[in-house]
C-alpha cells in the first residue's frame, strides 16, 4: 500500500510564516488557508480524514499548476477536539499569521467564540463541517457546502411520511446540539401536521433507558442523532430493547463508520449522508476523489468526511480562481456570492448574495444483510 503523505509541523509553520509575510495570506506563489482540527485525542481520525481529503484535492490542483500560477496550501493546527485550543489556533491564524481564509473546521472546532472572532476580523470561514444553525446565520462570512440539521430532519421526515410512517422518536445527546436537532424535527413534523416526536435523550448511564422508552412507545421511525461510537451503541440498545421501528442514523454518525461498527447486526438500519455515497463511482466527483485518495494513501481512508473536505477544497479553489489573479478576501466573498450553481461532478453547490448555504441535499443509504452499505 502507498504510504500516506503527511504534513509535518515544520512544513505547516513555514506555510504560516509565508502567510504572515504577505498580510492577507497571498504571495506571488501561494494562497494559504488555515484549519484547526483534531490531529490528536479522541477525534484524531476525523480530523485526519478532513485534512487528508482536502489535501488530496489540493495536491492534484497544485501539481497541475494551481490557480493563476499560485499553489493553494492548507496549514492545519491541532486542537485535539478542544474548543479552547481551536479558538487559540483561530486567533493565531487571524492575528499572527493572517491566512487568506479559514477552511473546513470540524463541528467541535467551530464554537460560537470562533465564529464571533472570525466575524469581528472579517475573516472568511469556508465549509465548516457542521450542520448547526450557528454556522448558518445571515450577515457573516461563513459559507457552508453541506446540508444543515434542519435540512436533514425535514428530508428524513418527508421520505418516511411518504411511505405512510408518521410517528417519530428521537434518540439524541442531552445537550445543546441534541436540542437543536429536536427543534428542527419538531418543526418538520409540524409543517406536515404530524404528531411531535417522542424525545429520548441519552443520559450518563448510556442508551439503555432511552432505548427501552422508545421500544415501549408505538413509533414508526427512530432517528438516532448521535456521533460514533454512541450511535452504534444506541442502535444495538434499540434492537436489544425490541423496537420494531425503522432506525435512521443521521450524518453525525458517518455512514461508513456505522456500517463498519455494526456489520450484519446493522441490517436494515438507514443512514443519512450530506455527500454522495462513496460507492457511487458513476458520479465524476466520487470517482475523482477515490483516484486522488488512492494516489495519496492507497485508498485506505475513504470516508464521508474526507469526501466532504475534498468537495470543499474543490469549491474554494474555483472561488479563488474567479476572484481573479490578485485575490483578496473581499473578492473571494464576491466570487462565492456570484457562484449560482457549481457542479463539482454530480454534486452541485449554490450561493447567492442572500444565501451562503451551498447545499441542502442529503442522501439516504442502508446497511444490507452482509453489513455492506446500499445506496
Amino acid at each position: 500500500m502507498i504510504a500516506p503523505v503527511r504534513q509535518t509541523l515544520a512544513a505547516v509553520l513555514l506555510l504560516l510564516a509565508c502567510a504572515a509575510a504577505s498580510g492577507q495570506g497571498v504571495t506571488s506563489r501561494t494562497v494559504v488557508l488555515g484549519q484547526s482540527a483534531p490531529l490528536s485525542g479522541a477525534q484524531q481520525a476525523l480530523g485526519e480524514q478532513i485534512r487528508d481529503g482536502a489535501l488530496a484535492y489540493l495536491r492534484r490542483l497544485n501539481d497541475s499548476g494551481g490557480v493563476h500560477g499560485r499553489r493553494i496550501e492548507l496549514a492545519t493546527l491541532d486542537d485535539a477536539g478542544d474548543p479552547a485550543r481551536a479558538l487559540a489556533n483561530t486567533r493565531r491564524f487571524i492575528e499572527e499569521f493572517g491566512v487568506f481564509a479559514l477552511f473546513a473546521y470540524p463541528e467541535a472546532s467551530t464554537s460560537r467564540e470562533v465564529l464571533e472572532l472570525a466575524h469581528r476580523a472579517r475573516m472568511p470561514l469556508f465549509a465548516p463541517l457542521s450542520g448547526a444553525s450557528s454556522v448558518r446565520q445571515p450577515g457573516r462570512a461563513v459559507f457552508t457546502v453541506r446540508a444543515g440539521l434542519a435540512d436533514e430532519a425535514a428530508q428524513i421526515v418527508e421520505h418516511y411520511s411518504q411511505l405512510g410512517l408518521r410517528r417519530f422518536a428521537l434518540v439524541r445527546r442531552d445537550d445543546a446540539g441534541g436540542a437543536q436537532f429536536l427543534a428542527a424535527l419538531r418543526a418538520a413534523l409540524a409543517r406536515r401536521d404530524q404528531p411531535p416526536p417522542l424525545d429520548a435523550p441519552i443520559g450518563a448511564p448510556g442508551p439503555g433507558a432511552a432505548a427501552r422508552r422508545v421500544a415501549a412507545a408505538a413509533v414508526d421511525v427512530v432517528i438516532v442523532a448521535l456521533a460514533q461510537p454512541p450511535a452504534s451503541d444506541a442502535v444495538r440498545a434499540l434492537r436489544h430493547a425490541g423496537t420494531g421501528a425503522q432506525i435512521v442514523a443521521t450524518s453525525a454518525a458517518s455512514a461508513d463508520a456505522m456500517a463498519l461498527a455494526l456489520g450484519a447486526d446493522g441490517s436494515g438500519v438507514a443512514l443519512s449522508q450530506v455527500v454522495p455515497p462513496l460507492e457511487r463511482i458513476g458520479l465524476p466527483v466520487v470517482a475523482e476523489y477515490r483516484e486522488a485518495m488512492e494516489a495519496d494513501s492507497g485508498g485506505a481512508a475513504y470516508s464521508a468526511a474526507s469526501l466532504e473536505a475534498y468537495i470543499a477544497a474543490k469549491v474554494i479553489a474555483e472561488a479563488i480562481r474567479r476572484a481573479g489573479p490578485a485575490p483578496t478576501r473581499d473578492s473571494l466573498l464576491l466570487a462565492l456570492e456570484a457562484m449560482s450553481a457549481l457542479d463539482t461532478g454530480g454534486h452541485t453547490v449554490r450561493y447567492s448574495r442572500n444565501s451562503r448555504r451551498g447545499s441542502d441535499r442529503i442522501y439516504l443509504l442502508a446497511i444490507g444483510r452482509d453489513g455492506a452499505l446500499l445506496h
